[in-house]
């Protein structure tokens, strides 16, 4: 079919481009050729791409594609999790001319994008378009300096950035609209090439440069050239390589990561289910046939293309939450980071399957804060924008529980917070209150109401100053890393709420914890109503809370939804809800719910690990 594709748009007089794919005669290959700027026109453009991961990378390049009346753009292998690729035209960018808008799926899991103009059109804007749609219609600039790039496959460093400017390896930066068109210059470079400004580039090594032929085989004496910091490879494209499709009961045994024809391969029963890039980017189709594996042990005993392509490979799949294991890290594996080389050689039982999500969870936190687009330019030096703030929203009709709701709240750790408590019905002068306040350590708003429950929640918010409103229970327990890993969620989710659902719950009056069976990092229609965190301003578009006793948490995620808004659900072990009984809480559900569909269940009080409370 995308050789169909192809000799229709050469027979028409129409240019090729691609990405991701073995070579397509008559195809300009992005990811191994160089493009020159100010490509002209032509009657048709075709774009492919082997997944929406690849066609961000071509989004990166879009103002090297030429003008035409029409468009095509054909990904080979999109993951079922991916909403239809739907472009949303605005009135910039020439769209007015859009005269036709055809997005059809041809055969299972490809998808085509076919727009046509009345007068010749930058084809590119047609692509970043339909990135932007795979990728949930987020604005796609990276909160960083804007960047020049230049080099075969200069594209990776800024995946999905319709704002970094292409240039030539030996410079000048392009004008862009009266001003240089970037801050930085990037450069991907085999050997050593001048540059005719002043301000010298950042030079990374392309796959080639840094190749086992080039730099020695492994153990060789020109080790001192491998990349040794994480600086030195691509980042991880976050936005589409994320935990979301985890599989917590995963049905397929233990795999190998090991070398096959000089490429990276993940083998299953002596078979290949995914074979990876010779530069060793990790793509979502790549993750979306690893989901059903229980885990991959690296083997480092064969030699593949080089340590650059060895460590983008670990890097893309401990971010998507891949489940990995070594017997030891070699000294040219270095670019990875010491704390997630650390992670790979920590042993674990990944038979068991809590054992094996926590250790999930732990290699993706790593590999995303060490490896995700935006640390990587932080580690260029870029400068690191401000954590941003976020409101935990604390009601409570029982004074004796503020001081436990805030320690909670004081456990969160490498976040910005601030603490609105709502005292409903309840004295600010309570012996329990002035103890707990006064032993809290972060900045805190007090105030007393008797409102009912909706608009006490709304009261708090007027009084908040992040850009983050976190809703939290008196009673529950959060891990220290709950708001860390709902923040971090947000910025690959691109959901407006974020939250969990109570995986583990404590029945407090049978004194039994229980594990229930859940599906977690995935969009969703509801999650717990202590755990909601939203950012701000989408709280503000539905008019927050409704004035409500009860269901305010279902009220508000519903008219999140029909507002257009998303709502992601990460993992679970993070949150344990606190359940006496039913007349206690707000949601009246009888104790029996909680022990139905239950994976495990424990006698007294059991945390997970990643809760650091003792049990």
């Amino acid at each position: 079919m995308i050789a169909d594709l192809v000799r229709e748009a050469l027979e028409r007089g129409g240019r090729v481009f691609q990405a991701g794919l073995d070579a397509h005669s008559g195809a300009t290959d992005l990811d191994h050729e160089l493009v020159e700027p100010g490509a002209g026109r032509v009657k048709e453009v075709l774009v492919l791409a082997g997944s929406p991961a690849d066609l961000r990378r071509i989004a990166t390049l879009h103002k090297l594609l030429p003008e035409a009346e029409r468009v095509v753009v054909a990904v080979a292998d999109t993951p079922a999790a991916h909403p239809a690729p739907v472009p949303t035209p605005t009135p910039a960018h020439r769209w007015r001319s859009l005269t036709e808008l055809r997005v059809y799926q041809p055969k299972n899991r490809v998808w085509v994008v076919d727009a046509r103009f009345s007068a010749p059109t930058p084809a590119g804007r047609t692509v970043a378009a339909t990135a932007r749609a795979f990728a949930g219609h987020r604005l796609d600039v990276i909160a960083a300096p804007a960047a020049a790039i230049a080099g075969v496959g200069a594209a990776d460093w800024r995946p999905g950035d319709p704002n970094a400017t292409p240039t030539e390896l030996t410079g000048p930066v392009p004008d862009r609209v009266g001003a240089p068109g970037g801050d930085i210059v990037l450069r991907t470079v085999e050997d050593d090439v001048e540059w005719s400004e002043d301000e010298q580039p950042v030079d990374r090594p392309t796959v080639e440069a840094a190749s086992w032929e080039r730099i020695g085989r492994p153990g060789g004496t020109d080790l001192a050239v491998v990349p040794a910091e994480p600086s030195m490879i691509p980042p991880v494209d976050e936005r589409l390589v994320n935990p979301m499709g985890f599989v917590t009961t995963p049905s397929r045994g233990m795999a190998l990561l090991a070398e096959s024809g000089g490429r990276w391969s993940v083998v299953l029963d002596g078979k290949p289910v995914v074979t990876f890039a010779a530069s060793g980017g990790v793509t979502d189709a790549d993750v979306a046939r690893l989901r059903q594996i229980r885990g991959v042990e690296i083997d480092w005993r064969h030699a593949h293309s080089g340590p650059l392509p060895a460590v983008r490979v670990l890097a893309g799949l401990a971010a998507a939450g891949v489940p990995l294991v070594a017997a030891e890290v070699p000294r040219w594996a270095g670019a990875m980071g010491e704390r997630l080389s650390s992670l790979l050689t920590t042993p674990v039982d990944l038979a068991d399957d809590l054992r094996r999500e926590e250790h999930s969870v732990r290699l993706r936190r790593e590999a995303l804060r060490t490896h995700g687009v935006a640390a990587r330019w932080e580690q260029l030096g870029s400068p690191a924008p401000a954590p941003p703030l976020t409101s935990v929203l604390l009601a409570t009709r029982r004074p004796a529980m503020v001081g436990f709701a805030l320690e909670q709240v004081a456990r969160q750790r490498d976040v910005q917070l601030e603490v609105i408590l709502a005292l409903h019905r309840v004295s600010r002068d309570h012996p329990d209150v002035v103890d707990a306040v006064k032993r809290f350590d972060r900045p805190i708003t007090v105030f007393e109401t008797d409102a009912i429950f909706g608009e006490v929640l709304n009261d708090a918010a007027s009084r908040a100053s992040g850009s983050f409103l976190l809703k939290m229970d008196d009673d529950d327990w959060y891990g220290p890393d709950f708001l860390s890993d709902l923040l971090l969620a947000h910025s690959y989710s691109g959901a407006q709420v974020v939250g969990t659902v109570p995986e583990f719950v404590y029945l407090s009056s049978i004194d039994v914890t229980v594990h229930r069976t859940q599906i977690t990092e995935q969009i969703t229609s509801f999650v717990a109503g202590g755990t909601i965190l939203v950012e701000r301003s989408a709280f503000q578009a539905v008019g927050g809370f409704r004035p409500l006793r009860r269901s305010v948490d279902t009220q508000f995620q519903e008219a999140l939804q029909a507002a257009g808004g998303q709502i992601y659900r990460t993992h679970g072990l993070g949150y344990i809800l606190r359940r006496g009984p039913a007349a206690d809480h707000t949601w009246q559900e009888p104790i029996g719910t909680f022990l139905q569909r239950n994976r495990q269940q424990w006698r007294g009080f059991r945390p997970n690990a990643l809760m650091e409370l003792v049990p």
